[in-house]
C-alpha cells in the first residue's frame, strides 16, 4: 500500500462523515427556524389593554362629562318586545357608546327605569340619567365606567332636550377608558 492509496482512503472516509453530518447540521437549523416561526406565530404578544384614568375634582371645582365617553349596557326587564332596543338606538344617536343589548340579568322588579353604576353619583351615572325621566340612581361598587340602563314596562321614554354633555359638581371623579393605540411597525 503506498502512502497515495491511504491519504486516499482517509478523504474517502471524510466523504462519507461529512455528507451525513452537514446533513444534520442543515436539518438542525431547518428544525430550529420551523419551530422559531411556529411560536412566533403562536405566542403573539397581547394587545394593550384599555386603561381608566381618573380625574379627581378639587372641592368645589366642577367636571366636565361627555357622552363620547360613557358605555352603555341596555337591558330590557319589562314585558315590551324590543323595548332595550329601540332605547339603546335613540342613546346611540346621542352619542353614547352602546357595548350589550338584552334582557334584564338583574332579579330586580323594575317599573319604569334605573340606572345603574360605579356609584348612584358617578358623572357617567348622573349624564345617563339626564337623559331618561323617572329614573332611579344605583351603585353597585363596579370597579370600571359602564353604566346600565335597565327599562321597566312603564318607561316613559328619553327626555327630549337632555344634554350630551355637562359639567357636573360631585365628589366622585370622572373617568375615562383610555385605549392605547398600536404602534406601527417599520418607519
Amino acid at each position: 500500500m503506498t502512502p497515495y492509496d491511504s491519504m486516499e482512503i482517509r478523504r474517502r472516509r471524510r466523504r462519507r462523515i461529512r455528507g451525513p453530518f452537514t446533513l444534520l447540521v442543515l436539518l438542525g437549523l431547518l428544525s430550529s427556524a420551523a419551530w422559531y416561526g411556529w411560536d412566533s406565530v403562536l405566542n403573539v404578544a397581547p394587545a394593550p389593554s384599555p386603561t381608566q384614568v381618573c380625574s379627581t375634582p378639587k372641592p368645589e371645582e366642577k367636571q366636565r362629562i361627555s357622552a363620547q365617553t360613557v358605555t352603555l349596557n341596555v337591558y330590557n326587564a319589562g314585558k315590551i318586545s324590543g323595548l332595550a332596543d329601540r332605547t339603546a338606538d335613540l342613546l346611540r344617536q346621542r352619542g353614547f357608546t352602546i357595548a350589550k343589548v338584552g334582557n334584564s340579568p338583574y332579579d330586580a322588579k323594575i317599573k319604569t327605569v334605573e340606572v345603574r353604576g360605579r356609584h348612584k353619583d358617578a358623572p357617567e351615572v348622573l349624564l345617563v340619567g339626564e337623559q331618561l325621566s323617572g329614573e332611579t340612581r344605583r351603585g353597585d361598587e363596579r370597579t370600571d365606567t359602564s353604566v346600565d340602563v335597565i327599562l321597566g314596562s312603564e318607561y316613559a321614554g328619553l327626555v327630549s332636550k337632555a344634554p350630551k354633555a355637562m359639567e357636573v359638581d360631585t365628589r366622585v371623579p370622572v373617568c375615562v377608558t383610555m385605549t392605547p393605540t398600536p404602534m406601527a411597525l417599520g418607519g
